[in-house]
């Protein structure tokens, strides 16, 4: 009882003591067809993913929560995408948010209230996913235990999972992963047709779009610092057609407008697809099972819902066996992909381990350029929490990225400030960096308009060693990465080609720079 009297007392203590700070003064962020406005101006933002906030202040950490705004207002993010579920049958965990269906700790929910209260004293805003594909956090398939235990009521009359099945689980690279089937009757993906789960599944949403923050007097729908919610954390299927997860998107995206129309609603996907239409299939190693269904998620059939206001998508080379070049490839497609259809595209999580500093410089600047609305680095650190993944990183160990995020942020600001940015006057192939390099070199280049850009690289003989880009560029100071992990000791040259169409005979622009690449 004393432990419930201190959480009380402490939400009476905010309600009273925070209304010197003005609750009507910020404006939604909203949609205008592919670009994203704050009060009539374009919004483009530089953010982080901190999905562990709601954790650390259930377990009465509050101070890593206050230093990672702080840290993240620092860096000049206005954005933070972290989790606003914790389903477990662990009815005694502080963070659990959801013990059973329908069922609730408001411990956990003052938890997520203190969450976006910080925002809001900081002036930042949450992107906030609704469930887990992954078995973390207990994830779509704490809903499907439930529903086992539940009985057989409305359940398949047959059996539709062996044994087999029962053994399997599906990976998703850095260790994540859900099992596939829990029961020979039940599987992940009755989360998203199995009518009782999509039931609780909605009584859960309806529980925080409604629920009036306790520090702040304000309903999850009616205030303005949720910058929107996303249906799933990556979610995918074994549906290789992409229809299962399609109609749950279509179905649970018009659900929550129905209930709040002040926000923004994306997918919370990666941003695979079922068909290769669109995409820059040849600078993607070969890796065809980002486009052929094998995750059940189709991208494109998404962005066109009325109810789905941006297109979601999250990058990790390493994780996909892709060069950390063929990420601004990734970015670029989607984007394009997404304004197509009248979208603005945001890239929801993005990471690697090795090279960080120079893979968000180069990212970044293409989000930039090429008009993604904003981009939500994997992930901020702060405080006793610690990164299994190799993702994530510390202001006060990683310097270098922090200044790269830091100046990124400013551009983006720059552009929401005047809808556009400063463009190079000539074409010119800058100076390599660094030079000479062992193994990832970032190429830079002013590109005074749009053109059809052509950057390889050759060696000494002339042979052609790697395509760096063959596309269509918005006008900007661009940076392409060049990876030579592979690559030998010796001399090449970057060649930089600006023309009017991929095969036009006259060129506009051209120039080449010798590399030195050293082991």
């Amino acid at each position: 009882m004393r432990r419930w009297r201190s959480v009380l007392g402490l939400a009476v203590f905010f309600f009273f003591a925070v209304p010197c700070f003005s609750f009507q003064a910020a404006e939604f962020v909203t949609r205008s067809r592919d670009t994203l406005k704050l009060r009539d101006r374009p919004f483009y933002f530089v953010g982080a993913n901190a999905y562990y906030l709601l954790e650390q202040t259930a377990r009465g950490d509050s101070h890593t929560v206050r230093d990672l705004f702080r840290t993240a207002s620092r860096l000049g993010m206005t954005v933070i995408r972290t989790w606003g579920f914790n389903d477990s049958a662990d009815s005694l965990n502080p963070a659990v948010i959801q013990y059973r269906p329908g069922a609730f700790n408001e411990r956990a929910l003052q938890a997520l209230d203190y969450v976006l209260l910080q925002a809001r004293l900081h002036g930042m805003r949450l992107l906030i996913p609704l469930v887990n594909n992954w078995d973390e956090y207990g994830g779509m398939n704490q809903y499907v235990r439930w529903r086992i235990a539940a009985g057989t009521a409305g359940a398949p009359s047959s059996s539709r999972y062996s044994s087999s099945d029962l053994q399997r689980t599906v990976e998703g690279g850095a260790g994540r992963s859900y099992r596939y089937a829990l029961s020979t009757q039940f599987g992940h993906d009755d989360f998203y047709t199995d009518p009782i789960i999509k039931g609780w599944f909605t009584s859960y949403i309806a529980t925080l779009l409604l629920r009036v923050n306790v520090y702040t007097g304000v309903a999850y729908n009616a205030d303005p610092f949720v910058f929107g919610w996303e249906l799933a954390n990556e979610p995918r299927s074994s549906d290789r057609s992409g229809e299962t997860v399609r109609r749950w998107v279509e179905e649970m995206s018009a659900y929550i407008k129905s209930l709040d129309p002040n926000h923004l609603v994306g997918t919370g996907e990666e941003g695979f697809d079922v068909s290769p239409a669109g995409y820059s299939t040849s600078s993607y190693n070969n890796q065809h099972w980002l486009f052929n269904g094998t995750a059940g998620v189709a991208f494109k059939a998404h962005c066109v819902m009325p109810s789905i206001d941006f297109g979601s998508c999250h990058l990790y080379p390493e994780a996909w066996n892709l060069s950390k070049n063929a990420g601004g490839v990734w970015i670029r497609d989607h984007a394009a992909l997404a304004r197509a259809v009248g979208k603005p595209m945001i890239l929801g999580e993005f990471g690697v381990r090795e090279h960080q500093a120079a893979s968000y410089e180069s990212w970044l600047t293409t989000a930039l350029y090429d008009g993604a609305a904003g981009a939500l680095v994997w992930q901020l650190l702060e405080g006793t929490r610690t990164d299994r993944q190799g993702y994530g990183f510390r202001c006060s160990d990683d310097a270098l990225v922090c200044r790269r995020l830091r100046e990124a942020a400013e551009q983006f600001a720059q552009k929401s400030l005047s809808g556009s940015l400063p463009l190079p006057s000539t074409a010119h192939l800058q100076n390599i960096y660094p030079h000479p390099f062992n193994d990832v070199a970032t190429i830079s280049y002013a590109l005074p308009f749009e053109a059809f850009v052509h950057l390889a690289v050759f060696d000494a003989l002339g042979r052609h060693v790697t395509t760096l880009v063959a596309a269509r560029q918005a006008a900007g100071e661009r940076k392409e990465l060049f990876d030579a992990t592979r690559t030998a000791s010796g001399v090449y040259f970057a060649r930089l080609i600006i023309g009017n169409a991929p095969a036009a005979a006259e060129k506009l622009y051209r120039e080449t720079r010798r590399i030195m690449v050293i082991r």
